[in-house]
Formats: structure tokens, C-alpha cells, sequence
């Protein structure tokens, strides 16, 4: 794992084909493991630097988390599913030598000028809102701030909270809203958690992302709650939003247990 950082904090440092984490990036479950928001922020911006969305629209995301993500050198590998006309299938993975760490479909469709129909967005701007601090080791360094307006990741209930990000994902290379945006749809678990922290886990396995449009500007809102049937897993249900509107929904399946339990 990387441990000196110079200029912007970032997540991931490149080094040959790969990518080697910081300490920035560190797992809050498990030592020398890389967290679910920053492979998720890495597996966008190995989507976006392929040029994969060049001439089309990214309609989904989803990524799963094939277990401990460990902090070493990470290859991306990216294979082709469906090429087609109107809609594209890629599957982007993350290897630690020669095990498959992270994985993530990416559905794309043909770009076409079609009849609008916004989902509502009752969120106040983020100038309105009182900066807060609610994360639990994961504001990279105070380059991740929060403006919470309802709920906090330390207390279990829906919860909506402005977030913006001034770090790196990748070291000397300025993340895209949609890079960055992707980073903040892993925080649902904790954000709408149903359970205490310091009494069940909550670690998620997956991050779905359904894209009406990619993102935009500098402050994303995330209002997410979890569902459950108490028999070990759950479901965090997320919405998406900036400035303009709401942008995607999304979803998490949740690992639940006792505190000390790890997937």
C-alpha cells in the first residue's frame, strides 16, 4: 500500500498496466483491504479512460465485490459482451495477480434525442445546508465533504447528505463527475444503515447504479434506507442527485452481522 501522498489526496497510484492503493483507500471492515467506494471510483475510471462510452450512454453499472479487495498492485481487464447497435454489454474486472478481485457490467445504449421525464427532486441546494462531518474514517484526508440534511452514517434511518470530493482517484488525473459520483453510490449502506454501528456490520457485497444521465457539477446527494427480513442480508435502496436533479437510483446488498462478523 502506498503511504506517502504529494499534492491533491488520492486514491490509487499508477504503476505499469496496474494500480497500486493508498492508504487513503483503506477497507473500514478488514486491514490492508481496499474500501467498496474506491473500487468503485477505479472501475469508472477504467471505464471512462477506455473510451468505451465514446459514442453511447451508460444506462447501468453493476459491480461486485468478489470478497476482500486487497491493497496490491490491481490490473484492470476489460472483455466485451454484447456489440451491438443500440446496446453494448462490457465487463470490466480487477485483478490481484491472477485472481478476479471486483467485477462490474456495464450496459450502454445508442445516444437519441427522446421525451424527458424527470423523477421529483425535493432537495435543497447544497448552498443552503450546513457542512457536517458524518463519515467514519472515510473522508480521504478532509478531501470528501459532507453537508448532511437528514440523518448520519453513526445513527440507522434514511439518511440524505450532500457530498463533494476534491481529491484524486487516480494520482495526477482530475475525476470526472461521473468518477467521482460513483465513489458516493458505495456510501448507501452506511448513509441509510437500519442497525447501529458498533452493534451489526453492514458491509455491502455489490453497488448497482441505473444512470437516467451522467452527473454533474461538483456536489452529489445521496438519500439511501435499508430494508431487511432479519435472516443476514438486506437491501440499501439509494437515489442519486446534483444540483439539476435526480441523475440514478440504485441498490446494495448488504452483508448484516454481529459487529465483529466479516464477509
Amino acid at each position: 500500500m502506498t503511504e506517502n501522498q504529494e499534492g491533491p489526496p488520492w486514491y490509487f497510484q499508477r504503476e505499469g498496466e496496474g494500480f497500486v492503493p493508498s492508504k487513503l483507500a483503506r477497507n473500514p471492515w478488514y486491514d490492508d483491504a481496499v474500501a467498496g467506494g474506491p473500487t468503485a471510483s477505479l472501475i469508472a475510471h477504467v471505464i471512462e479512460q477506455s473510451g468505451m462510452a465514446a459514442d453511447m450512454e451508460i444506462c447501468r453499472i453493476t459491480i461486485d465485490i468478489l470478497g476482500v479487495v486487497p491493497s496490491s498492485l490491481l490490473t484492470p481487464r476489460i472483455t466485451p459482451v454484447r456489440l451491438g447497435r443500440q446496446a453494448q454489454v462490457q465487463r470490466v474486472e480487477l485483478l490481484a495477480g491472477d485472481k478476479v478481485v471486483a467485477q462490474a457490467q456495464v450496459l450502454l445504449a445508442r445516444h437519441m434525442d427522446t421525451p424527458e421525464f424527470h423523477p421529483p427532486s425535493p432537495y435543497p441546494d447544497p448552498d443552503t445546508v450546513a457542512e457536517g462531518s458524518v463519515l467514519i474514517g472515510a473522508d480521504m484526508a478532509g478531501a470528501i465533504r459532507t453537508r448532511p440534511v437528514q440523518g448520519s452514517v453513526r445513527e440507522p434511518g434514511r439518511g440524505i447528505i450532500w457530498f463533494r470530493m476534491d481529491g484524486e482517484v487516480v494520482q495526477g488525473i482530475a475525476p470526472s463527475p461521473f468518477v467521482k459520483a460513483c465513489i458516493f453510490a458505495d456510501f448507501g449502506n452506511g448513509v441509510g444503515s437500519s442497525t447501529r454501528h458498533d452493534e451489526w456490520s453492514f458491509a455491502n457485497m455489490d453497488v448497482d447504479i441505473h444512470f437516467m444521465r451522467m452527473p454533474r457539477g461538483d456536489w452529489f446527494l445521496l438519500e439511501a434506507h435499508t430494508e431487511g427480513a432479519g435472516n443476514g442480508h438486506a437491501l440499501a435502496q439509494n437515489v442519486f442527485a446534483d444540483r439539476d436533479g435526480v441523475y440514478a437510483k440504485g441498490s446494495q446488498t448488504v452483508f448484516v452481522g454481529q459487529a465483529q462478523v466479516l464477509i
